[in-house]
């Protein structure tokens, strides 16, 4: 291998980062040539904008090291600072010598990669946020350093790129987030539905390139600060019009920006999830200086807008127009403070907060309300507000004429008072339990319809069929489906009734493997059959994995089959487990976690769930155990 100068490396790194890679990697092992040196090694950077990684000053670096190393089973050149912590590393992921991967790092974890997964490409043609950096990831098909589309991107993240958009006056990275026709048919819409969303999209295009040209709002220092929705997305159901599957989606989304001295709000309107992304349907509003907006179109609710009069979202009065700032600065604030600093910040917060709610209009003040009682809730859960259940039990109270909201409040009231209860060192924890559950089943009686009472529903079935109360179970699961048609909860609770009824059955499960290959429990039919459901962050599960791997090694595949079926929500994690610990069954796997397809399609409530299945297709344990699997599948072996 020739040995190559590094001062070409790094002159080399815009043009093409094939070229770099190999470069780094022929001097790492090329004997006669001298290493790279530490400081040029961090010379190189991100081709993409936006990206928090560690960037140390050259007096940080006594003691700091480069060397080849094996990263996560490949071999790597590894920069690592004088505490030991990663800072770079440039990795062969297929063994042929040339660096294909560029990790980035920031407090000894990856935030950020390039890789060129094209054995033709040139350059990097992916890139991905992970970790604390985010989860998007971006498809540079022609290698310039520009993502051409997103692969996957959270809804947060999409409306960042809208502030950036707005910021740096670029239609086109606006357009990369609109949906295509093909991303709306396959998320589910159809016919005359479809083709209005299209006609919004197209619009959307040119409309945004016109008030990214004009705005005055957005300055060139304007980072995302937070987003705000009136409540949860909601599911347009499947069979309902234009639409022939569920399809998640928000309204009414609002974005604070924050450009270092005041915070501005763009009205985003409506997000939809297409597979791993959230993309936006109209271009964003920015109210002018009378606090008008434009009507935006929702899906489930009256837009926020009015009759094109712009709420308090709009910021038109003037004593909410700082509140809004300091909330934007607040936010920012408490992402980087430790826990009294949190503490503090956290009475501000809600002190801020209940400004906000004071100034707005009565007819618009439901969402401030609803963003009070939601961080109450969570600050008392996370024990920052000694005082935060007396609040929530004030705000129930105030809010006993308004049945929507009051049902909201007490859902809530509830949940955080059982959270604070269990991080209490002197917790009676059977009687927490007990309470909890009195207290979801008074919920149920006074709020019967209000959209939390599935949530209490189903935790009351799973305290049923946990308890052995089978019909009871199906009692409740059966009567969420029925009341919430078409919700998540009504899909995981007519999951749980197909489990639960599922002796003697087959079970119907297919879906995709990690590797992308299609997977179907039918194709194993003709020897018993473990369906396994888990995740990395289970660690029973793990202990299962270890006692199945022995089982199959006792009786070979041709007598004992497995599928797994993993929960995780980090698909990358997922993989570097399976990597580090290969399974010798295959794994099925899809987007949501315990709120997929996979974990709803049977009412998966906790892991591990097993389920044991005959040699001719049908249940025969719908929750096995792993101390009685060996003594059940050795049953069926007999037979």
């Amino acid at each position: 291998m020739l040995a190559v100068s590094f001062s070409l490396i790094v002159a080399k790194h815009h043009t093409s980062r094939m070229v770099v890679g190999a470069a780094i990697l022929a001097v790492a092992t090329t004997a006669v040539a001298a290493p790279p040196s530490v400081e040029d090694a961090l010379a190189l950077e991100p081709r993409q904008k936006n990206v928090e990684f560690d960037r140390p000053q050259a007096s940080e670096l006594q003691g700091a090291t480069i060397k080849q190393e094996k990263l996560d089973g490949v071999d790597a050149l590894v920069v690592r600072g004088p505490d030991g912590r990663i800072l770079r590393a440039f990795s062969d992921t297929n063994g042929d010598r040339v660096v294909d991967r560029w990790s980035f790092f920031k407090d000894g974890v990856e935030v950020f990669r390039e890789m060129a997964t094209d054995p033709k490409a040139t350059k990097a043609n992916e890139a991905r946020w992970l970790n604390a950096g985010g989860s998007r990831w971006g498809i540079d098909r022609d290698g310039d350093g520009i993502i051409d589309t997103w692969r996957l991107i959270s809804a947060e993240e999409a409306t960042a790129e809208i502030i950036s958009a707005l910021r740096d006056r670029d239609p086109a990275m606006f357009a990369r987030l609109l949906p295509t026709k093909d991303d709306l048919a396959a998320a589910g819409f159809t016919g005359d539905r479809l083709a209005e969303l299209v006609d919004r999209v197209t619009a959307a295009r040119e409309q945004f390139a016109k008030l990214a040209s004009a705005q005055k709002k957005v300055g060139p220092q304007a980072v995302w600060a937070s987003m705000h929705v009136p409540q949860a997305p909601g599911v347009l159901p499947a069979g309902s019009s234009g639409v022939e599957k569920d399809v998640l989606a928000y309204d009414n989304v609002v974005v604070l920006a924050d450009d270092g001295t005041s915070g501005v709000q763009i009205v985003v309107g409506s997000l939809v999830r297409c597979g791993s992304t959230w993309r936006p349907i109209d271009a964003p509003q920015i109210a002018g200086a009378d606090g008008r907006l434009a009507e935006m179109p929702a899906f489930f609710t009256p837009s926020f807008t009015g009759n094109g009069t712009g709420p308090a979202l709009a910021a038109a009065d003037e004593k909410i127009r700082p509140l809004l700032a300091k909330l934007a600065e607040l936010d920012s604030a408490m992402a980087a403070a430790d826990e009294a600093g949190r503490r503090t910040l956290a009475v501000q917060h809600i002190r801020l907060l209940e400004q906000v709610v004071a100034g707005t209009p009565a007819a618009d003040r439901g969402f401030w309300q609803r963003q009070l009682v939601e961080t109450l809730a969570a600050y008392v859960q996370e024990g920052l507000l000694p005082d935060g259940l007396a609040q929530l039990d004030r705000l129930a109270a105030e809010a006993a004429d308004d049945e929507a909201l009051a049902a909201f409040i007490a859902f809530r009231l509830i949940q955080a008072r059982y959270a604070a209860g269990m991080v209490d060192p002197g917790a009676n924890f059977e009687k927490l339990q007990e309470t909890w559950f009195s207290d979801l089943t008074t919920y149920v009686e006074a709020h019967p319809k209000a959209p939390e009472a599935s949530e209490a529903m189903l935790q009351l079935a799973f305290r049923d069929e946990f308890s052995g109360r089978d019909e009871d179970a199906i009692a409740r699961y059966s009567a969420i489906a029925d009341a919430f048609p078409g919700t998540p909860n009504a899909r995981k609770a007519s999951g749980a009734v197909r489990r639960l009824q599922s002796v003697g059955k087959p079970l119907p499960l297919e879906g995709r493997g990690i590797d992308g290959k299609p997977v179907s429990l039918a194709k194993l039919q003709g020897v018993p059959v473990l369906v396994h459901f888990w995740s990395t962050d289970c660690e029973p599960c793990k202990v299962d994995l270890a006692q199945i791997r022995e089982l199959q090694a006792k009786y070979g595949p041709r007598k004992f089959a497995c599928l797994g079926v993993a929960l995780d929500t980090d698909r990358e994690r997922l993989v570097a487990f399976l990597r580090e610990k290969p399974l010798a069954w295959p794994q099925l796997h899809e987007d949501g976690g315990l709120d997929s397809r996979l974990a709803e399609s049977l009412g998966i409530m906790a892991l591990p769930t097993m389920i044991l299945i005959n040699a001719d297709g049908n249940v025969v344990d719908r929750n096995v155990s792993i101390t009685e699997l060996e003594r059940k599948l050795t049953s069926l072996l007999e037979q």
